[in-house]
């Protein structure tokens, strides 16, 4: 009896080893597998990208915006996790599809939008112009202009006129307040793109007074050597002393002397003496008066 009694011993001895040993084997496979597990996986956060492109110029929105899971130690510098906090500003720049949008590619709501359109190393510099300087009112914003000006210069204080720059573009147009005759009144400006040596040029036409805009084509982009004109040298080929008028023909053929009228012969204009030769009007002498 005592033989059966040892074997069943031994058989819960074995078998209580053999589970322990199973049991650690199992809790080692589960630590390799937890253990897997986290060297698979990597910390993530929500990034704000775009949704599609994103012209530069344009009012951001809500809709033009998505969130995305990226990496947290990828996470792009500057970039935001809520919509809301972009929502309403300016891209600064064209924001491609599914990229990140950070705070620095966007100008805050109110801001000007003139600084977008400046290339880099050009100045955006406005000058002051009227119905005439300002060719009508037909120059608008993206009008290519040349810039004439004209001046007294040399010793005899010659007046001398010349253009300076030639296909400028124009920025934008608009109006500032200035103060005449003590009453608020709005003068119209032009605004130009221009390098900064331009800039300096123009800062020096504007001490005159007579500083014109000339409209191009927009397909004229051709540049012109020119050598400016004097006063003297645009009437070198016309006859000094007053300007002497076209005579017209008279119903005697000739021209009267003296002051005259315009009398309208049916289709006809012909000059008729204002007096006749007792000194009577042209009224009385015509039989209009006693």
């Amino acid at each position: 009896m005592r033989k059966p009694a040892n074997i069943f011993l031994l058989a819960i001895i074995v078998g209580a080893l053999s589970a322990a040993m199973i049991y650690r084997h199992l809790k080692s496979m589960n630590l390799e597998v937890e253990a897997a597990k986290a060297a698979g996986q990597h910390p993530v956060t929500d990034v704000v990208v775009a949704r599609d492109t994103i012209s530069i110029g344009t009012r951001v929105t809500p809709d033009a915006l998505k969130i995305v899971t990226w990496p947290a130690e990828a996470q792009p510098e500057g970039s935001v996790h809520d919509p809301q906090e972009l929502a309403g500003n300016i891209a600064r720049t064209t924001i491609a599809k599914n990229q990140p949008v950070a705070k620095t590619d966007l100008i805050a709501q109110g801001a000007g939008l003139l600084p977008l359109m400046i290339d880099e190393g050009m100045r955006a510099m406005s000058v002051k112009v009227d119905s005439v300087t300002g060719v009508s009112g037909f120059i608008t914003p993206n009008s290519r202009v040349d810039v004439v000006v004209a001046g007294t210069r040399g010793e005899h204080n010659e007046m001398r006129s010349r253009v300076i720059l030639q296909n400028i573009k124009v920025l934008a147009t608009g109006t500032i307040i200035e103060q005449k005759d003590e009453k608020p009144v709005e003068v119209p400006t032009v605004t130009l793109l221009v390098s900064p040596e331009q800039a300096e040029t123009l800062t020096l036409a504007t001490r005159y007074d007579a500083v014109r805009l000339a409209l191009r084509n927009y397909r004229d982009e051709d540049m012109v050597q020119t050598q400016g004109m004097t006063a003297a040298a645009m009437f070198q080929d016309r006859p000094a002393g007053p300007a002497v008028m076209e005579a017209k023909d008279t119903s005697a053929g000739c021209t009267p002397s003296g002051p005259t009228v315009e009398v309208f012969l049916g289709e006809k204009m012909v000059l008729q003496p204002m007096f006749d030769d007792k000194g009577h009007g042209w009224a009385r002498a015509q039989g209009g008066g006693a």
